[in-house]
């Protein structure tokens, strides 16, 4: 009997504890943590008012709002933006004046403040930009030269310093670059011939060494591309047949050495002109932008062979033509950039998509890019 007392004496005191000692107690439990504000940024290519806009994200409902100072100067033109790994820099491309644009983002707010040097020199119109996942390197792709630039980022101030033998030849007109979540090898869409490049990525400098094999063929016009979050594949979408339908969506498997093998089936059928591929963070679903006919086709992944099958319900519609595509940090919400910015809530059990109240929300003029980030 005096046993269990005192066990229900200790448990009160437990209960004492953990609610507060009292009028003057307070809760031992640490407050819950407050998740970190996550942003969407569009390159919008207006040439007589080039900017770039900012959108904070509801974590609850996907909506946009602008965030203050939106849109931000200091660009040409710009083609692509990205953010680098740890969200500290935002990096552009501007395509008619070969230059780099660079900002430091707030962590709070979402603006964007010019870092100094901004902006960097680059060459031959950089059209596509990307950063490997240490935040270490930026790459673009250069339309004009046929090659791919490279470039080492102080991790403080976030300025660009070239890589000892950049740019790295590629292909003719390359269009998109990729580098895989895994940062060991980046690839690039050669529109004019047709195929993909491929480059491991040394991880002491940077530079860029082609891969067994390449280039591989791509069919015609590869536009833009997509990896899933493993690095076991690779999406392209082709972005016109010499008739101007390109329903495809070409599929590849990565090797241990970077080297690209079709996934059987491949291609895949999408819509007309399939130029915005976007991949959850799972890697489950595949969404793709078709610019042609204002629709979204949506697939699930096999994730032992690559092969994708159509999602009941796709394709999905959209308001107007669409360039580019991104799903967030967390997988919740996917944005389309055309006409505007349309954003979706993705299920995680299916991948169907249903649109979010208040798209599309006004965005930039002809946004060409947009890329999402969440703040540490």
């Amino acid at each position: 009997m005096k046993k269990n007392l005192f066990l229900h004496l200790l448990s009160l005191w437990g209960l004492w504890l953990v609610g507060g000692c009292g009028s003057g107690g307070g809760s031992i439990l640490p407050p819950p943590p407050v998740p970190a504000p996550e942003f969407v940024f569009a390159a919008n290519l207006v040439t007589a008012a080039s900017n770039v806009s900012v959108f904070k994200v509801d974590l609850n409902t996907g909506a946009l709002t602008a965030v203050a100072g939106s849109p931000f100067g200091g660009v040409t033109d710009p083609t692509s933006v990205t953010v680098v790994s740890s969200a500290k820099f935002a990096y552009v491309a501007n395509f008619s004046n070969n230059t780099i644009s660079a900002y430091t983002i707030d962590a709070t707010s979402g603006a964007l403040a010019p870092i100094a040097g901004s902006p960097f020199p680059s060459v031959g119109n950089p059209v596509m930009i990307a950063s490997e996942p240490s935040g270490k390197y930026l790459y673009t792709a250069n339309q004009g030269s046929g090659d791919v630039s490279g470039f080492t980022i102080d991790v403080a101030t976030g300025a660009l310093t070239a890589i000892p033998g950049s740019p790295f030849a590629s292909g003719p007109a390359p269009v998109a670059l990729v580098v895989d979540p895994a940062g060991k090898f980046i690839y690039v869409a050669n529109s004019a011939g047709s195929t993909i490049s491929g480059f491991s990525i040394s991880s002491s400098t940077g530079a860029l060494t082609p891969v067994p094999g390449s280039p591989f063929a791509a069919d015609f016009f590869p536009r833009a591309f997509a990896i899933d979050p493993h690095s076991k594949f690779l999406y392209a979408g082709i972005a016109s047949s010499f008739k101007g339908d390109s329903t495809k969506v070409a599929a590849f498997s990565i090797g241990a050495s970077g080297a690209l093998t079709p996934v059987p089936g491949s291609p895949f059928t999408a819509g007309r002109n399939p130029v915005a591929p976007a991949i959850d963070p799972s890697g489950k679903f595949l969404y793709v932008g078709n610019n042609m006919d204002t629709t979204l086709s949506a697939f699930t992944i096999d994730p032992a062979t690559g092969a994708l099958t159509p999602m009941s319900g796709s394709p999905f519609p959209l308001t107007s033509s669409v360039l580019f595509a991104s799903v967030d940090v967390s997988g919740k919400f996917l944005y389309v950039a055309g006409g505007g910015i349309s954003g979706f809530t993705i299920d995680a059990a299916t991948g169907a998509l249903t649109l979010i109240p208040g798209s599309p929300f006004p965005g930039g003029t002809n946004i060409f890019s947009l890329t999402t980030a969440k703040t540490k």
